[in-house]
């Protein structure tokens, strides 16, 4: 007896089958809700931190009046505090490298132009403000703003010493040629005096420029804007933070 011929397949069961959604893919139940149409253009006009510009979730803060998210709000509180005492050390370092770096700017500026651009005041001040508030952890505090302020100001005004050397021994070399040429002997610049003087140009090389005028203003003036940019940028941020808010309430 011939066996019976097997069904023709076509397909329609497999292509049943993948029509229909995966479990995986099917949300739960408890997750779904009937009672309030959600569009799409919702979740891109959803409040986001002003910040880092993620999503609020379930919770926000205030700070400034500006919507925070926790984490945020917990990163400006902290930003808040007062530095470690040992990170005192960090940012004199810090700040003397930068004050070192901008006397040496100041002076090959001053000596290469033959100008004394005093604008470069305000980039020390930057400068030594930044490396004192990295030396801190990014935090700011009354000691770091008297160091900063300090490390500008002898920053500025040792930056007359480089200067006031270059000049001592170009006026010495021209004495000495001088001297050569008329076969007189050379007058020896007393090195101890010139020192001293150096010293007390570092002190008092800005009120200097008192004496020139206009000028002289406005050239104190502009150090003076440096100092208040290395004091602002060391002192310790005031931000309300407001909070915890429920989202949607």
């Amino acid at each position: 007896m011939p066996e019976p011929e097997k069904p023709s397949e076509v397909g329609l069961n497999t292509e049943a089958q993948a029509a229909i959604p995966q479990a995986e893919t099917i949300p739960a139940a408890e997750t779904l809700q009937f009672r309030k149409a959600e569009h799409a253009s919702e979740a891109a006009s959803a409040p986001k931190c002003a910040i880092c510009s993620r999503p609020i979730g379930d919770s926000y803060y205030h700070a400034q009046g500006q919507v925070v998210c926790p984490v945020c709000a917990k990163a400006v509180e902290a930003g808040q505090n007062a530095p470690l005492a040992h990170t005192l050390a960090k940012s004199f370092a810090y700040g003397l490298g930068a004050a070192l770096a901008g006397t040496a700017l100041f002076s090959i500026v001053w000596i290469v132009t033959d100008y004394q651009l005093a604008l470069i005041a305000i980039l020390i001040g930057f400068m030594v403000g930044k490396a004192v508030r990295k030396g801190s952890k990014g935090l700011g505090g009354r000691w770091q703003q008297i160091m900063a302020v300090l490390l500008t100001y002898f920053s500025i005004s040792g930056s007359y010493i480089p200067v006031s050397v270059y000049h001592y021994y170009k006026q010495s070399s021209h004495k000495t040629e001088a001297a050569e040429q008329t076969n007189a002997p050379a007058e020896a610049a007393p090195l101890g005096g010139f020192v001293v003087s150096l010293i007390g140009l570092a002190v008092a090389a800005p009120f200097m420029s008192l004496g020139q005028g206009m000028g002289g203003l406005l050239t104190l003036f502009i150090i003076f804007i440096g100092l208040q940019r290395a004091w602002q940028m060391t002192g310790r941020s005031s931000i309300l933070v407001m909070g915890p808010y429920q989202a949607g309430a």
